[in-house]
């Protein structure tokens, strides 16, 4: 996968997606599974944005039993099976604890209730998953000093037992998105990252061309297509006013910041449910550490207005140490703020009214046929929407019905299962490399993890980790160079390699990763020093 800029100047598309977050990278890989001229554009890099922001969790809507929503939750439980089968490497199973009480609605039994109806409604969860380990078990409720030992970081007072429920977590959220665009790339689609919409142009009342502009060499083009899908998350209204000259319904929605906290790994196995001020936060273990949230506040401004400061992180942090005040938790410890913002609706207190449901616009109200935009809500649900935006295009672009809904394995998953994966990655030596730096890989990459390899073999000295305290191989960065059109040191340390995912990877991590990268793309020393100190930005109070 290459950013190719001559492919979106020279072709002629039926569809260009803008935003390429999980929902454009998904609405992208659908269209062009459909056999359509696709091209898939960001005004920054694949999934930097919001989509970078989440507990990493895919969950089975067990909140829609508290509006006794039963559709809703079946979406929930169908699209959280449909990422296992697109992604299963990618994903693990996570289960989660809650505590009960003598409380109407949070006592063992209406929990128990609760977790039956889950189970019941649930029912075919693991129907087409071929993977026998992404199977999810059955709900159930466990004693006190059952909860109490998988659930330590809560006060003890007044808990009478606990829930156990299993959800699915993203082991690298940052590649399964990645991997929805390499496999629309695999399908046909022109990308590019870091290219911005600009306008459009209309012909005979619709949609003609896209204005665009490189963010990297500064040039401005049209790029000819028929219809323009904009998933762009929170700048959805701002966009959508840019191209249309007008400001749709859709512009007025107002804004949640929505916040998770990566800290010290606090917790075992278990994603630890608490109560602060009558609903839930959570401590999720993720690879080497916890991953404290979600917090939803109003937000004040646009979606370029700074938010997740010192403030609202200490707000965050005062409200995690009410919810597990076992688990000692302060500012100083923070690694990384997950920063996002979402829609919701306008209220006249200070609590959040969060958008139930994602949504697609068409804007030929707004004189602009051919225009769309998606109003995003969860991750989760993105791929029913992205079908449902690609289904609306097609009508506008009079296509024939909707195909069957099949859900396909992203490009990286041409295996037959996880554990046979990783079992021949393991039996396959490679020089210098161990089995668990080769079921790293695999778990990471899928069956592309021998491109990887085969790097290494090329180079051996690429197979020598970026520092002692950082695991990811130089041979990885030169990867995220040449396959995976990473253009910035923050790009393959945040988005593709993952080594920073978790936390600032060390200085000594950083500057191998630069040197390598400049070596790729020819940096001076003092481009590798700016891009050095842009990923220091990257964690620093904003």
């Amino acid at each position: 996968m290459q950013r190719d800029l001559p492919g979106l100047a020279d072709g002629a598309f039926d569809l260009v997606v803008v935003g390429a977050g999980i929902y454009g990278a998904l609405a992208a890989w659908e269209a062009a599974r459909r056999g359509w001229r696709v091209g898939l554009i960001d005004r920054g890099d694949f999934g930097a944005a919001t989509s970078f922001n989440s507990l990493k969790t895919l969950h089975g809507g067990l909140r829609s039993l508290q509006a006794f929503d039963l559709p809703q939750m079946r979406r929930f439980i169908r699209e959280r099976r449909a990422m296992a089968q697109m992604a299963p490497h990618l994903i693990d199973v996570l289960p989660f604890c809650v505590p009960t009480y003598r409380h109407p609605t949070r006592n063992a039994l209406a929990l128990r209730a609760a977790l039956a109806v889950t189970d019941a409604v649930g029912a075919d969860r693991g129907a087409g998953i071929p993977d026998a380990g992404l199977h999810l078990p059955g709900g159930r409720v466990v004693s006190r000093d059952e909860c109490l030992h998988l659930n330590p970081l809560i006060d003890a007072q007044g808990v009478t037992g606990g829930a156990i429920w299993h959800d699915y977590q993203m082991r690298h959220a940052e590649r399964v998105t990645l991997g929805a665009v390499q496999s629309a790339v695999a399908a046909g689609a022109v990308v590019a990252n870091y290219v911005a919409a600009e306008g459009v142009t209309m012909r005979e009342g619709r949609v003609g061309a896209l204005r665009v502009r490189d963010g990297i060499g500064g040039v401005g083009f049209d790029v000819r297509t028929r219809a323009v899908l904009c998933a762009v998350g929170p700048w959805a209204g701002a966009l959508a006013a840019q191209l249309t000259g007008a400001r749709p319904a859709m512009s007025r929605l107002a804004l949640s910041r929505a916040m998770n906290l990566v800290m010290p790994r606090v917790t075992g196995t278990h994603a630890c449910g608490g109560l602060v001020d009558g609903r839930y936060l959570f401590v999720v273990p993720w690879r080497d550490v916890s991953i404290v949230g979600t917090s939803h506040d109003p937000h004040d401004g646009g979606a370029d207005v700074p938010h997740g400061t010192p403030a609202h992180v200490e707000q965050l942090i005062d409200d995690a140490r009410r919810a597990f005040p076992q688990a000692g938790f302060t500012a100083g410890a923070v690694r990384l703020v997950h920063r996002g913002l979402l829609p919701m609706l306008p209220t006249t207190g200070h609590g959040v009214a969060l958008v139930k449901e994602s949504a697609v616009v068409d804007h030929a109200a707004n004189g602009c046929r051919g225009l769309l935009s998606i109003v995003s809500v969860r991750y989760t649900t993105a791929r029913e929407t992205a079908r449902a935006a690609v289904d609306l295009a097609g009508r506008v672009l009079g296509r024939g019905p909707a195909p069957r809904d099949v859900v396909p394995r992203m490009a990286a998953a041409g295996f037959d299962t996880v554990d046979a994966l990783v079992a021949e990655a393991r039996r396959l030596e490679l020089p210098q490399t161990t089995p668990d730096t080769r079921e790293r890989l695999a778990r990471a990459y899928g069956s592309d993890w021998n491109a990887v390899g085969a790097r290494v073999v090329t180079d051996p000295a690429l197979a020598a980790p970026l520092a002692a305290d950082c695991a990811v191989l130089r041979g990885e960065i030169v990867h995220a160079v040449r396959a995976e059109a990473a253009m910035t040191l923050a790009d393959a340390v945040l988005r593709r390699t993952g080594a920073g995912a978790t936390g600032h990877p060390g200085a000594t991590a950083v500057a191998a990763a630069a040197a390598v990268m400049g070596g790729e793309l020819g940096w001076s020393a003092s481009r590798q020093a700016a891009e050095c100190a842009a990923v220091d930005a990257f964690y620093a109070p904003r």
